[in-house]
Order: structure tokens, then C-alpha cells, then sequence
């Protein structure tokens, strides 16, 4: 199977963007864009993200064992880009964001964030798999519209399905 082709091709499904958050060791904020998210489990609640075994910010997130999944609404694609940068704390320069119960940072202004701890890390090809518990769900009423990613491009529902 040809990478570009298999690429493009996963390209077609539209997803939600997110930004995964989780905390060094000193305490210090990090996060990572990320698209390959998604719900795993009602019983107990539970989130999977997948993240690139090369990606700097895996190790943080092995050793804190707790994340945040930031869903971003459409107007946070500069937020998506930022993240989606190579680096670490400096990246929250500027950034509104709270600390949430379990230490990691909630950013502002998202469609939902829900904090969770790692149950389970799985190794998944060039990825790991973190399956999360869900702990505590920051959800802000004014937001309704979701941030999308299609085809490589960032994209908006422009109403759909109002």
C-alpha cells in the first residue's frame, strides 16, 4: 500500500480537530494538535487519542498518565496551528486556558474539553493508542459550531444539519 495514496484516502473522512494537553513533570503545560481522536466507550467513559511514536510530546503524555481533549470550535484554527508546531511551553504563550482537577490545562473557548486518565497505552504501527478515562467534561454554552479537517485543509459546517 503506497503512504501517500493510503493518505489521501483517509483524507475523505472528515474529522473534528482537537488539542491534547497534559502537563512535564515540573508542571510545565503542553500540547499537540491532534485529529485522531474519538469515543471509545459509555460504560465506563472513555476517549482514544492516537499519537505519532516520534511526537516528543508521547513520553509527557506516558509519564503524567492524564490528558485533556480540547475539541476546538471553527474560529480556533490559529489555535489548531499553533499547536500543530514543534516545542513545548512556549506554545501556551498567550493562550487563555485554566488548570483542570487533574492538573492539565482546559484551553478557552472550545467547543468541549474533557479531562481523562490513561488507562491503557497500546501500541498501534506508528502510533500509540491512549485510551482515557473521562473524569470531567468543560463545556461553554456560546460555543456550537466545531473546527473540521478535510482532505488536508481546515473546513467549517457552514450550518449544516442547523
Amino acid at each position: 500500500m503506497d503512504a501517500m495514496n493510503w493518505r489521501s484516502t483517509m483524507g475523505k473522512f472528515a474529522t473534528g480537530v482537537t488539542v491534547i494537553t497534559t502537563v512535564d513533570e515540573a508542571g510545565n503545560p503542553l500540547g499537540m494538535t491532534a485529529n485522531a481522536f474519538t469515543s471509545l466507550s459509555l460504560d465506563p467513559p472513555m476517549v482514544l487519542i492516537c499519537v505519532d511514536n516520534k511526537s516528543d510530546t508521547l513520553t509527557k503524555l506516558l509519564a503524567s498518565n492524564k490528558y485533556g481533549v480540547n475539541i476546538l470550535a471553527d474560529h480556533q484554527e490559529p489555535l489548531s496551528r499553533a499547536f500543530a508546531r514543534k516545542g513545548g511551553s512556549e506554545k501556551f504563550e498567550g493562550i487563555a486556558y485554566s488548570t483542570g482537577e487533574t492538573g492539565v490545562p482546559v484551553l478557552s473557548g472550545c467547543l468541549v474539553s474533557v479531562e481523562c486518565i490513561v488507562k491503557e497505552a497500546v501500541q498501534g504501527g506508528d502510533h500509540m493508542i491512549l485510551l482515557g478515562e473521562g473524569v470531567r467534561i468543560h463545556e461553554e454554552a456560546s460555543v456550537t459550531e466545531p473546527l473540521l479537517f478535510y482532505r488536508g485543509k481546515y473546513e467549517k459546517l457552514n450550518g449544516i444539519g442547523a
